[in-house]
């Protein structure tokens, strides 16, 4: 697991796990395939069960994989309750935006899904380590290193 080696001042490295590429890329993917499915010109029972399959593909991926217990264990030694904060779930409200709006203009192309795709993946790319909550802990130990 990829994680921040750099030592803080004269205290010892704080191992701050951060989201592993790989897993950031194919979340990425799949939360932008589950925009995109929206916009395609396929039947909207069809679409809605794609958006659905990707989007819980995604998330699923993200929280179940196995660097989530250094995430935990890493919260729980700075004496944090392991949870979900608001800041973790705000990230997702262009998405559900998208996922509302999509569907509502009738593209109906598939060049506007691989649009809404590549769009929704990049914006995916940034939020992920939001989501996840990686990048609170490297916000605090950023935090720590100055204050120590």
């Amino acid at each position: 697991m990829a994680r921040s080696t750099k030592p803080s001042g004269n205290h010892p490295v704080n191992p701050t796990p951060v989201t592993p590429r790989p897993l950031r890329a194919g979340v990425a993917v799949l939360i932008g395939a589950g925009v995109g499915a929206l916009a395609t010109p396929l039947s909207t029972g069809f679409r809605v069960v794609l958006m659905l399959v990707f989007l819980a593909a995604g998330l699923l991926w993200l929280f179940s994989h196995p660097y989530r217990r250094d995430v935990r264990a890493a919260v729980e030694a700075r004496g944090d309750r392991y949870t979900t904060r608001v800041k973790q779930v705000v990230p997702l409200f262009p998405i559900w935006l998208a996922l509302m709006l999509v569907p509502a203009f009738e593209f109906g192309n598939w060049a506007i899904a691989v649009i809404a795709w590549a769009v929704a993946g990049v914006y995916a790319w940034q939020v992920v380590p939001r989501i996840d909550g990686t990048r609170e802990l490297e916000d605090l130990a950023a935090v720590d290193a100055r204050n120590a």
